[in-house]
């Protein structure tokens, strides 16, 4: 469940992409947001920012 306020969208949600990131590794190429959604790849403009 997200702690974020306000929340996350939800993972089935149109805007689902705007959830938080909660981790990432730039050098891997890869994150996960509050939704548990990965990107991965070199295009890390799939990631959005986040202070993690």
């Amino acid at each position: 469940m997200c702690q974020h306020e306000p929340p996350c969208p939800a993972a089935v949600a149109s805007d689902r992409e705007a959830a938080r990131t909660v981790a990432r590794d730039d050098v891997l190429g890869w994150c996960v947001n509050c939704t548990f959604l990965r990107s991965l790849g070199t295009a890390m403009s799939n990631c959005p920012g986040s202070s993690v």
